[in-house]
Formats: C-alpha cells, sequence, structure tokens
C-alpha cells in the first residue's frame, strides 16, 4: 500500500517507451526557448564580428559603362561598291569583348591613370581607416587625432606621377615621409632615406640596383604623414585590372557590351572605365583606317601596271591598224569581243580579289576557296569564246584580240582608279562600327561590402551558430530530463516535477544584493505554477512520513546549483501556510544562502549553536510567513563535516522534531562532501533534487550508492527547473502545468 501511495505523487509521469520516441515542433521549440540567453549571445557576438568587419573591410566601388557593336558600316560599305567584301565581315561581339578585356587596351588605361603607381596612407590599426573615410572636411586638413600626426586622419592627398624604379624594386614597397613646406624623404623597406625630394620637382637618386625617379605633382598632408609607395610590373597591375573588370554583353546578340570596374575609390572607377571605353574607341576606328590605308596602298601598287598595260595595248592595236589598213570589225566580232572583255575584266577583277585575300587568310580558307571557283568558272567561258572565235577570218581574230586586250585593261584601270579615289574618301571619314552609348558616372556609395546584406548574415549565422550548439550540446551532455528514467534504472518514485519559474530569477537577484524584504516566491506569487507543483509534492511528503521514524525531511543533491534551497523554503512556506509548524534549517555550513530568502543574516546559526556559542532561542528566527521558522547556517567553520558529527547537532535535531509538525534539512550536495551522507541518517525521509537535464545518469546513480552505503535511506526524487533547458520532460509538463495549478486551486476555494 505505502509503495502505491509513494508512486502517487508523480503528477506529469508519461510511459517511457512514448516519452523516449517522441520528438515534435514543440519539444524543438522548448529547446530553444529555454537556450535563448545562449541563442541571443551567439547572435550578439556574430553580430558584433560583421560590425567589426564593415568597420575594418575596405569600401569598394562599382562604375560601369556601354558601348555598342554596330553590324556595319553603311556609309564605308556603299562608297567601295562591289570592293567592300575584300574588307571583311563586322567582327562578332564575343570577340570585341575579348578585345575590351586586351592587353592592346588595358595597357593604354594603365599608362593614362599611372595605375602601376601606388600610393596608401598609413591609418591607425582596426579603426583608423573608417574614422579617415568618415571625417568631413571643410577644404583644410582635419588635425590629426590623438595627437599622432603620422598616420592619415581624413583629407590626406599624395599624387605621384613618376616613379622608376630598378627591376629589383617592383612590388616593394617605400615609404614617403611629409617634411615641412612641400618637402618629403623616401625611405626603403628598412627605413633607410633614399632620398629627398620636393613637391614639383623631379628627384632622382643612384642605387645599387640601378637609377630612382620621382615625381611628386600634389602633397596635401600634415608634417610627419606616412605613405606606402609602390611601383608594381606591368603584368601585375593588368591582371589585378583584369580580375576587378567585368565585361559582358547585354541581351541576346543585341550588340550592346556593359563594362563595369571594382576599386576602392569612386573616382577611380569612373576614371578606369572611361578610358577603357576612350581607348577601344580609338583602336576600332585606327583598325578600320588601316585597313582603308592597306587597301589603298595596294591599289596604288596595281594602278601604275595596269596602266602601262593599257597603253602598250593601245600601241599594238594602232600598229596592226597602220600595217593593214582600215579593218572593218563584223557584227560577229564585236559580240564575241563585248563577251570575251567582260569574262577577262571579270577574272582579272576576282584575282585581285584574291590577291587581297590571301594576305589576309590561308589558300584553304572558304572565302580564297570560293574566288578560286569563281575564277575556274570564268576560265571555261573563256575558252568557250576562244573556240569560237577561231571560226573568224585571220584578220578579225587578230583585231578581235587586241581591241579585248585594250578594253579590259581601260576598264580595269577605270575601276581601280576610282576604287582609289573612294578609299581616300572612306579614310578620311572612317568612324568605326564602335559607339559609346553611356559614360560611366562616379558612384555615390559602395557597392560592397552591404552593410544590411552584412549584417542580416551574422544574425542568421549567429541563429545557425547557436541553434547548432544547443542541440549539440543536448546530443553531446545526455542529462536525465525524465522521471521515468531514474524511477526504471533505481526504482525511485518522482514526488514532483517543479516547473522552472522566471519570477524566481529576479527574486534571487534582489537576494544577492541584499535587498530588505521577503523573497520567497511561495509569498511574493503564491499562485505560480512552481508554487503549485510545491502543494502537491505537501501531500505527497504527508504520506511518505507515515512510515517515517521522525518528522525531518532531508533535501539534498549531486551537485551544487540544483535548488535545493529554493525548494526547501517555499515547500515550508507552503506548508505553513496550510496550518503547520514548520521550521527549516540551513545544514549547509559552507555555502548555505537561505537566511538570504527573508533578508537576514548568517550567523548566529547552527555552526555557533553546534559549537555552544549560542542557544536555540538566539538563532531560531520567525518569518513574515506564520508557523515558518528558520536556521541559518551560521559562521563557516573550519570543520563543517566534524560539526555534523557532534552530540548537540542530534540532539537540536530531537528538540526541533518535538516542537515542530516538520522539519525540513537543506543539506551540501553529496558528490562533493560527506555532509549530507552524515545529516541522511538522522532524518525520516531523504529526498534527492534533480535539475532537469543537468546530471548523467550515473552521476545520479552514484548519489544514490553513496547514500545507501551510509546507511541512508532515499525516498524519492524531486525534479526540479523543468523546462528551462527546453525539450524532455519540461515541454510535457509546460503543455498542461498551467491547467493543473488552475484545477487545484478550484478545489482549494
Amino acid at each position: 500500500m505505502t509503495a502505491d501511495i509513494q508512486r502517487i505523487p508523480v503528477q506529469n509521469q508519461i510511459p517511457a517507451d512514448e516519452a523516449a520516441d517522441e520528438l515534435n515542433i514543440g519539444e524543438l521549440f522548448s529547446i530553444l526557448w529555454a537556450g535563448r540567453f545562449k541563442l541571443l549571445l551567439a547572435v550578439f557576438a556574430t553580430v558584433s564580428l560583421g560590425v567589426l568587419y564593415l568597420i575594418q573591410a575596405r569600401p569598394v566601388y562599382e562604375a560601369n559603362g556601354m558601348v555598342q557593336v554596330e553590324e556595319a558600316s553603311k556609309g564605308f560599305g556603299s562608297s567601295l561598291g562591289d570592293l567592300a567584301s575584300l574588307f571583311g565581315t563586322p567582327m562578332e561581339t564575343q570577340a570585341e569583348i575579348q578585345i575590351l578585356q586586351s592587353r592592346m587596351v588595358l595597357t593604354k588605361v594603365i599608362e593614362a591613370l599611372k595605375l602601376e603607381i601606388q600610393v596608401e596612407p598609413h591609418y591607425f590599426p582596426v579603426f583608423g581607416q573608417f574614422i579617415a573615410r568618415h571625417r568631413k572636411g571643410t577644404g583644410e586638413l582635419p588635425p590629426p587625432l590623438f595627437g599622432l600626426p603620422q598616420y592619415a586622419w581624413g583629407g590626406q592627398v599624395a599624387d605621384i606621377s613618376v616613379l622608376d624604379v630598378p627591376a629589383e624594386l617592383l612590388g616593394e614597397s617605400m615609404l614617403l615621409v611629409v617634411g615641412q613646406g612641400g618637402a618629403y624623404e623616401l625611405l626603403n623597406a628598412d627605413d633607410q632615406r633614399i632620398l629627398s625630394g620636393k613637391v614639383g620637382e623631379l628627384a632622382a637618386a643612384e642605387l645599387p640596383e640601378g637609377g630612382l625617379r620621382i615625381f611628386v605633382k600634389e602633397l596635401k598632408a600634415h608634417p610627419g604623414a606616412r605613405f606606402a609607395v609602390v611601383r608594381y610590373a606591368l603584368a601585375d597591375v593588368l591582371k589585378a585590372l583584369d580580375d576587378n573588370l567585368k565585361v559582358a554583353e547585354q541581351g541576346k546578340q543585341s550588340g550592346v557590351i556593359s563594362l563595369a570596374v571594382e576599386g576602392p575609390n569612386p573616382q577611380y572607377v569612373a576614371n578606369v572605365v572611361r578610358q577603357m571605353q576612350d581607348a577601344y574607341l580609338r583602336q576600332n576606328v585606327e583598325r578600320r583606317s588601316a585597313e582603308a590605308q592597306q587597301s589603298l596602298e595596294f591599289l596604288q601598287q596595281q594602278l601604275p601596271e595596269i596602266r602601262g598595260r593599257v597603253d602598250a595595248a593601245q600601241a599594238k592595236l594602232n600598229a596592226y591598224q597602220l600595217s593593214q589598213g582600215s579593218v572593218n570589225v563584223t557584227k560577229e566580232t564585236e559580240l564575241v569581243l563585248q563577251q570575251s572583255v567582260d569574262f577577262e575584266t571579270n577574272r582579272l577583277s576576282l584575282i585581285q580579289q584574291r590577291q587581297q585575300a590571301i594576305q589576309r587568310f590561308t589558300a584553304q580558307h572558304p572565302v580564297v576557296q570560293a574566288l578560286d571557283a569563281q575564277i575556274r568558272g570564268i576560265e571555261k567561258e573563256q575558252a568557250a569564246i576562244k573556240k569560237r572565235s577561231e571560226t573568224l577570218p585571220e584578220t578579225q581574230q587578230e583585231v578581235l584580240s587586241l581591241m579585248r586586250d585594250l578594253e579590259v585593261n581601260t576598264q580595269i584601270y577605270t575601276t581601280l582608279l576610282n576604287s582609289a579615289q573612294e578609299l581616300q574618301v572612306a579614310k578620311a571619314g572612317t568612324v568605326g562600327n564602335v559607339r559609346i552609348i553611356d559614360y560611366p558616372l562616379v558612384p555615390s556609395k559602395k557597392a560592397k561590402p552591404k552593410s544590411m546584406l552584412v549584417l542580416a548574415f551574422s544574425v542568421v549565422a549567429g541563429l545557425f551558430l547557436g541553434i547548432g550548439y544547443l542541440f549539440l550540446q543536448k546530443a553531446l551532455f545526455k542529462g536525465v530530463d525524465r522521471p521515468d528514467e531514474v524511477e526504471n534504472r533505481l526504482g525511485l518514485p518522482t514526488y514532483a516535477a517543479v516547473p522552472y519559474a522566471q519570477a524566481q530569477r529576479k527574486l534571487a537577484l534582489a537576494a544577492h544584493k541584499k535587498q530588505s524584504g521577503n523573497h520567497i516566491l511561495a509569498v511574493a506569487d503564491p499562485n505560480n505554477t512552481a508554487i503549485e507543483a510545491l502543494r502537491s509534492l505537501r501531500t505527497s511528503i504527508q504520506f511518505a512520513l507515515l512510515e517515517a521514524h521522525n518528522n525531518v525531511l532531508m533535501f539534498t543533491g549531486p551537485t551544487p546549483g540544483l535548488g535545493k534551497s529554493f525548494v526547501s523554503v517555499n515547500l515550508a512556506a507552503v506548508l505553513a501556510k496550510a496550518g503547520k509548524k514548520v521550521v527549516v534549517v540551513d545544514a549547509d555550513m559552507r555555502r548555505g544562502h537561505l537566511h538570504k530568502y527573508v533578508g537576514q543574516a548568517a550567523s548566529p546559526g547552527l555552526s555557533d549553536y553546534v559549537v555552544g556559542n549560542t542557544d536555540l532561542q538566539s538563532i531560531l528566527r520567525k518569518t513574515e510567513v506564520d508557523g515558518l521558522a528558520l536556521i541559518a547556517n551560521g559562521t563557516t567553520p573550519p570543520n563543517p563535516s566534524e560539526l555534523l558529527l557532534h552530540e548537540r547537532f542530534g540532539q537540536l535535531l530531537k528538540l526541533l522534531s518535538d516542537n515542530f509538525d516538520l522539519v525540513i534539512i537543506d543539506t551540501p550536495p553529496v558528490l562533493p562532501v560527506t555532509d549530507a551522507c552524515v545529516i541522511g541518517r538522522l532524518a525520516g525521509c531523504v529526498l534527492i533534487v534533480l535539475k532537469e537535464g543537468a546530471h548523467p545518469m550515473r552521476m545520479v546513480e552514484e548519489t544514490v550508492r553513496r547514500l545507501r552505503q551510509s546507511g541512508v535511506e532515499v525516498r524519492g526524487t524531486i525534479f526540479n527547473q523543468v523546462g528551462q533547458r527546453g525539450g524532455g520532460y519540461g515541454y510535457y509538463y509546460s503543455s498542461y502545468g498551467y491547467s493543473y495549478g488552475s484545477e487545484y486551486r478550484s478545489e482549494s476555494r
């Protein structure tokens, strides 16, 4: 019967298999809510790191522009007529993108902007660059902060237009130190002076590695300010510029190309994009002008030769007519002559086109092979005309041959002369097939890092790390979080599961600050769910004490920080309010703090009574709760365990047991010290206070084993602060803890 009664107090018992297997969203949220302070700490830490990164990170600005590649230059093609095909078709957009990123264009940008020379002020560590960026100037240099003029605090300028160094010093940092009146010194990496100079004057020095020249165009800084000066190799600058350059076609087959450049300075990125556009446009015009010039030079080379052929053909025809007299040309001869002239003119024109094409392509190129096929076709037609002309009289054949040569050479000469004149006009008016659509604007805001994105990422990272830590902690540190685990392993019933009381935190903080007044939760908030659980424990203890040899109830636990004192004093207050005379004894003479709950001093107390320095009336203190008395721990002795073995301690418990309905003893934890094992032999009922999820099962087993070896009978356990760690039994308790309290209050009425 007694065993059945003892198992009745388990007010929120769940079947072991069901509780162990069930894991739902509510339990997960319970874990997160219990670890909310750790979660907030993780978020605060990551956000702090994000803010620190934003302070230290150098801003990156981006400028962009647009160019358009047109399909063809119509005016140029129409003026050349049939010879337009000699100059090829427009390049594909992808090829133009490669040209934009080529060394041909980028090198001109580097030379124009002197990008191979880098000048960087010295900033104060960590936050100096952030301060320099945000200090607003009024035209004058702002004063240096902290009396440190060697650092840049905003507004410093150093413009170096010439910096020639030996090859061995490329990429090596030098130090420019500002002097008085525009003077400066240039130091090497070992702080040795290389040369001295003045703004606006070319300075030079002979070094063991070779000559060095520097021209400082502008210098605006306080005397003593320092700048890091580096001359980089062209290959390194090209790579760095290419890494920060993005060139892409806008849309599909639109011919519109966008180019964007990232860099540390707004004016710098805008200048780079503008210079790229200008350099690309110039090379495009020069290229097309060069094509026209090349064709013009070819034609000018051909014109004297063709002119000589015309003169020779005219002379031969005149000589033949003089020797043969007047020769009448028949209609048939005229027809054959016209056809022969047309075919020969076309053949020679194709041969000229092939000669120009072979300068640009190989003999296997489709353009060259197409021209060869056309030439072979015309030669077949000419062979047929030749057979037809052989049927004419000999005189007509000779006249036909001479007149054909004259007509063909005259037409070719006229065509080439016209083409040369057109090419001269085309060359003078060449504008290229590229036009600039948008020049870059100087960016007013940084492109990277994006502050809101960094902060948002910091928050997400903090949540992720915090949640991961909470679940990892729960998985690795598997504490006992369900009463049925202890019951199944040790056979000890759970007398109560006391939920975590947030209100107790405020009371404990006030007690820690030694504020006056009562800090007992049962008095401050009697309707709290934790107090409702202690009311249930009150009923259970009354049954448990029926077979006990005295009315002394002892609370202990495996380790400190379990809430034994909270359970002891609040259970005593609940019993006192129910009409019982209760005394609470703080037997933790090392770290006892029950006296703080009632705002009193620790001494005189238990230790003072045991050593004989005071009497019972001096240590027995009344509280604001009627029927509740308290004996504090007293002066901290050097030998607490030996004092508990003293006969005066046993006599005190006997005296208290005779004069009170219930004596509650709050003892030190079992595992660190032996005090609880000594006191437990004198108590009629011993209960172990466990904190949900705070103890591995082996720790609970060791606690019970030590008590039993000392002859102490453990009657059961109390689960305290249920729901604080989240998940486990705390989740199930919270689902009906409030309704239980409401039901109890309705019954009590």
